[in-house]
């Protein structure tokens, strides 16, 4: 029988790596959901992101967060932090996933190479103060009826079209 098991999969699959000097943080905005925070990191590892920065959500059970996360916590730095003590390198552009007026299509725009990737809480989105930080939105077109998705979900399909634009 076939082997399935990804780890056999990747040792002799052609890999794609990313473009010298693209690189990107993962920002969460007040989640209030551990298992949301556990599913960023562990896609923060998938695509190779430098860091997690989890703003505003200090009360939720690590205990879920370090579950859902699993081996991925060993690969990826994590900085909790209030929104006061946020800050990022000048080199990177940060991009709101938001569906708020001007934000562009995913598909149909280049995303930065050196990207800061902002996610919103589950239930309101992305707070005032970091759109305002923000260079730039896209969203994730839905022609479906439903016009909503789970915030790792709607991640995972920023930060692949991101690796896809960015890897050689």
């Amino acid at each position: 029988m076939t082997e399935t098991h990804s780890k056999y999969f990747f040792k002799q699959a052609n890999q794609s790596a990313l473009s010298d000097g693209s690189d990107v943080i993962i920002i969460t905005d007040n989640f209030s959901t551990p298992e949301n925070i556990g599913s960023i990191i562990r896609l923060a590892a998938n695509v190779k992101a430098s860091q997690v920065i989890v703003i505003g959500s200090e009360d939720v059970r690590q205990s879920k967060v370090k579950k859902t996360a699993g081996a991925a916590l060993g690969h990826v730095e994590i900085k909790w932090l209030n929104f006061d003590e946020f800050t990022i390198a000048e080199d990177y552009e940060i991009i709101a996933l938001e569906t708020v007026q001007g934000a562009e299509n995913l598909y149909e725009c280049p995303l930065p190479a050196k990207m800061a990737l902002v996610l919103g809480n589950e239930k309101y989105g992305i707070s005032e103060e970091l759109l305002q930080h923000s260079k730039g939105a896209v969203y994730i077109p839905m022609p479906g009826a439903i016009k909503s998705m789970n915030v790792s979900h709607a991640a995972s399909v920023c930060l692949f079209e991101w690796y896809r634009q960015n890897c050689r």
